[in-house]
């Protein structure tokens, strides 16, 4: 909402002639679950001597912030404490959830001009940390999150930032480094030690009881079929997973944590591996939730087609020193010729999230995924107001509903050399959340 006096703008000249507050550039209102913060932007609007050339200058710092429930949600002029006793204080301008429901905050510049915002908080119906681990690699690291569901009409939020993490057990092999990131001692193996995420604005918390484990094998699990080359237009996803000799402990994901090398006997400059992280997964059984997920993406060499290439794989060289080859990578200039999209119709009900695949047929017969190089979109009129997609990479075709009720059509396109460009498209009925 702008700035008023009996409902005009204030100032002229030089001076300050309308104030607002925005969440993320807007002046709408914000929505929060509880436990979570967030920042505020306080922008003034300026003019010359004559009224003219208006021009905004950023004055977040400049205003004094107050709240119509500070109880229930908070703002700081920093001022608050991150938590009692911790030394810490909320940068000014930062919004805090404390509790569930409502509050009006506002902005006073020169104590005479002011600018509000609309800000509610809705209860936490679960929390969950990420990725589940009972075991973790000797020398490894893993960044954790949390991810809260919010009762009503939000989707799932990341929390990660909003949380102090540390481990409860003195004398534990593992410590917190940065925001989140769990680094594993080498030794001991077996001893547990316990991760807590804690939410200091409303003193929730979660815990995840880990220890070092042994680690039999590196596994790897590829995108494209094995025993074809690959298009280099394509390349290839491959994930690299840590093993345990504790086959009751879920793998963990190594794939930003090993050195890359050719293989012996095979050029360097044939290819190469660099890894990239994608925000979801998809389980095998279709659901997809959010998830950070490192993987290495190989990108051949379009001067160096059929030329063959394995990346030798080392995990911690000066520790366990673990080793795995790739397979055996040839590229070539395959051309698509046709495109599929998995599945054409399906139901997403808020506020679960959905994930569209493309599969190519290419002109040495083989069918491949493609959904890393087709381009996303909604060209409807009217079917963002139904979900969101993800243009491109290693999260095409993620769907992000909204509590709206609908049939929206979401296409994929990639351009192909022989037949031009292709274009398929999945319906995608959207249902309202349920409400009990």
């Amino acid at each position: 909402m702008a700035a008023c006096s009996n409902g005009s703008p204030i100032g002229s000249g030089k001076g300050p002639q309308a104030l607002a507050v925005t969440y993320n550039g807007n002046t709408a209102a914000v929505d929060m679950v509880e436990c979570q913060t967030t920042s505020l932007t306080a922008t003034a609007t300026f003019a010359d001597d004559n009224g003219d050339h208006a021009s905004t200058s950023v004055v977040t710092s400049r205003v004094v912030w107050s709240s119509s429930a500070p109880g229930i949600i908070d703002v700081s002029n920093g001022d608050v404490e991150t938590y009692a006793g911790s030394g810490a204080y909320y940068p000014v301008g930062t919004v805090i959830a404390r509790a569930t429901g409502n509050a009006v905050i506002t902005a006073t510049y020169a104590d005479a001009m002011t600018a509000s915002i609309s800000v509610s908080a809705v209860d936490i119906s679960s929390m969950r940390i990420s990725p589940v681990l009972t075991r973790m690699a000797p020398d490894s690291t893993t960044t954790f999150h949390l991810y809260v569901q919010p009762q009503l009409d939000q989707i799932e939020q990341d929390l990660t930032a909003n949380v102090n993490w540390m481990i409860t057990d003195s004398g534990a092999p593992a410590v917190v480094s940065g925001t989140s990131t769990v680094v594993a001692s080498r030794t001991p193996v077996d001893q547990n030690f316990t991760l807590e995420a804690r939410l200091p604005t409303c003193n929730l918390n979660l815990s995840q009881t880990m220890s070092i484990g042994t680690v039999a094998n590196l596994q790897l699990s590829y995108e494209q079929p094995q025993n074809q080359p690959v298009p280099v237009t394509l390349g290839d996803r491959v994930r690299v997973d840590a093993v345990f000799d504790d086959a009751s402990a879920p793998p963990q994901d190594l794939s930003d944590q090993v050195e890359v090398d050719a293989a012996d006997g095979y050029n360097k400059a044939n290819a190469s591996a660099l890894s990239a992280a994608a925000s979801t997964v998809t389980d095998v059984n279709g659901n997809t939730y959010l998830e950070s997920t490192p993987y290495l993406v190989v990108s051949g060499d379009a001067d160096r087609l059929d030329r063959e290439i394995a990346f030798k794989l080392t995990y911690d060289k000066a520790g366990i020193d673990l080793t795995t080859t790739t397979r055996v990578y040839t590229f070539s200039d395959a051309d698509i010729l046709s495109m599929r999209i998995d599945p054409t119709q399906t139901d997403l009900t808020y506020p679960n999230l959905g994930h569209l695949q493309a599969y190519g047929v290419f002109d040495d017969g083989v069918e491949r995924p493609v959904s890393r190089a087709v381009s996303w979109s909604l060209i409807d009129t009217g079917d963002s107001d139904l979900l969101s997609v993800n243009g491109s990479g290693l999260d095409g075709g993620l769907l992000v509903p909204f509590n709206v009720g609908g049939n929206a059509r979401v296409f994929a396109t990639i351009d192909s050399t022989s037949v031009g460009q292709i274009q398929e498209h999945a319906t995608v009925s959207v249902h309202r959340q349920h409400n009990d």
